[in-house]
């Protein structure tokens, strides 16, 4: 009657922000990065000093987006440019642009991350860096 799932720690938070971290560092990106759990609640904000305020809440609407709607947000921005369907632009407090990773655990949703500060496609490919890195985290484990 009751299920087992698999939840994100604070210590896994932390190890997916760090090497967020050190690669927007390396390409001197000053990023928010939100760290939310299964149910879209905030598990760790990371800010750079001098990184724009309000990438503090679209990190975060990024990340709760991709963890409620059970997709990247990437899935999303496609649609709209690739198709026009500008009725997904009405999601009520969702983002559909790149940077709102999916954070997996095998297949099971344990999460997601939000990216924001930069151009999409950079978000985007700094939050699938963060999820790589759980990935690999869970396998040594």
């Amino acid at each position: 009657m009751l299920a087992t799932k698999t939840a994100l720690t604070l210590e896994a938070a932390r190890t997916i922000a760090a090497a967020c971290d050190k690669e927007a560092r390396s390409r001197g990106l000053k990023l928010v990065i939100a760290i939310v759990d299964d149910g879209g609640h905030l598990v760790l904000l990371h800010r750079d000093d001098n990184a724009q305020v309000g990438s503090v809440e679209i990190a975060t609407l990024k990340a709760r987006t991709a963890v409620l709607f059970r997709r990247d947000t990437l899935d999303f921005q496609k649609v709209v440019e690739g198709e026009g369907r500008f009725a997904l632009l009405c999601i009520p407090n969702g983002v559909p642009l790149d940077g709102g990773v999916l954070l997996r655990s095998g297949s099971e949703i344990i999460g997601a991350i939000g990216v924001s500060g930069a151009s999409d496609e950079e978000d985007g490919d700094i939050g699938r860096i963060g999820a790589a890195a759980l990935a690999t985290a869970c396998a040594i484990d």
